[in-house]
């Protein structure tokens, strides 16, 4: 996980913000809208041009959570390439990417959270206002405790 915060916490150098939409952004990585199905949503890569396919029909919150997912898709996966990396809502196998993507996406939306608000919920309601999947359910709270305990040195990094 450390190697995971510290790539989330390097972003704050774009327009000092850990919003992903303004990340992609600020990287130039495009965010496409379209009726998916039961895809979430997808990242392509070509000739170093990023893009990242989004189901519209998702709630808000999912999507962000689907950018966030794609984007660390991008920054920690470079050069693979699976035949078809793409994130349902009824996938019962998660590789070691698709969780590290996850994890990423969780670190990122906490610490946009924490910089853009000072409200303290429980964890499940802040899993929900995310809009961090069920399936993830377990892999955010282990995240959330972890980042809880350094919550001083969280402090200092985010400021």
């Amino acid at each position: 996980m450390e190697r995971l915060f510290e790539k989330v916490i390097a972003l704050k150098r774009y327009d000092r913000t850990f919003d992903p939409y303004v990340i992609c952004s600020a990287l130039d990585i495009e965010i496409l809208y379209f009726e998916l199905g039961d895809i979430l949503g997808f990242k392509t890569t070509y000739c170093e041009v990023s893009l990242i396919y989004l189901n519209q029909q998702l709630a808000t919150t999912t999507q962000r959570f689907v950018v966030a997912h794609e984007l660390g898709h991008i920054l920690l996966h470079k050069g693979i390439r699976p035949l078809l990396l793409q994130y349902t809502a009824h996938s019962r196998f998660i590789s070691h990417f698709e969780a590290e993507a996850d994890r990423f996406a969780i670190i990122l939306l906490l610490c946009h959270y924490y910089t853009t608000t000072n409200l303290e919920i429980d964890p499940d309601a802040l899993m929900r206002e995310l809009g961090i999947p069920k399936h993830c359910k377990a892999l955010f709270l282990d995240t959330f405790s972890q980042m809880q305990l350094q919550h001083q040195r969280l402090a200092q990094l985010l400021l």
